[in-house]
């Protein structure tokens, strides 16, 4: 035994590393964390970005990357959301002004079809399956979100 300190190739505080992002795991997730992501998706119908920031403020998001990756993806389809609904509120407008009205008793369902991928992902999430959303998850990868 030595009274001499060691030295060690770490910096304090992991100063001059770079970080790298957790890789996704491939094991088998918990029934408990299937289905909060299930329903950080599924929840987005009725209390959009609730759950999902809630679930990113607990634990629960540390202790499972499963968790985090779909709080973060649905939060990230919110924001794709609401910029869907002022087009299609712009396109609904525009020609129900030029079919004097009478496009607008069907044009109405364009409001609706958000409701598809959230079901969808949701059910992904509930059965354990990681989503991969064109364009969006790889700008959240690109940025570090996830």
């Amino acid at each position: 035994m030595s009274d001499e300190p060691q030295s060690t190739s770490e910096q304090p505080f992991n100063l001059g590393e770079t970080p790298t992002p957790p890789a996704a795991p491939t094991g088998p997730e918990t029934e408990n964390a299937k289905l909060l992501s299930g329903l950080s998706w599924v929840s987005q119908l009725l209390l959009p970005a609730i759950l999902p920031i809630i679930l990113l403020l607990t634990d629960e998001s540390k202790r499972s990357a499963f968790v985090k990756h779909h709080a973060v993806q649905s939060l990230a389809m919110v924001a794709v959301t609401i910029v869907y609904e002022i087009a299609a509120t712009i396109v609904y407008a525009i020609l129900t002004a030029i079919s004097a009205g009478l496009l607008g008793c069907i044009l109405w369902i364009i409001f609706l079809v958000p409701i598809v991928p959230f079901v969808y992902y949701g059910i992904q999430a509930f059965q354990g399956k990681y989503v991969e959303i064109p364009w969006v998850t790889e700008f959240l990868k690109k940025n570090n979100w996830l």
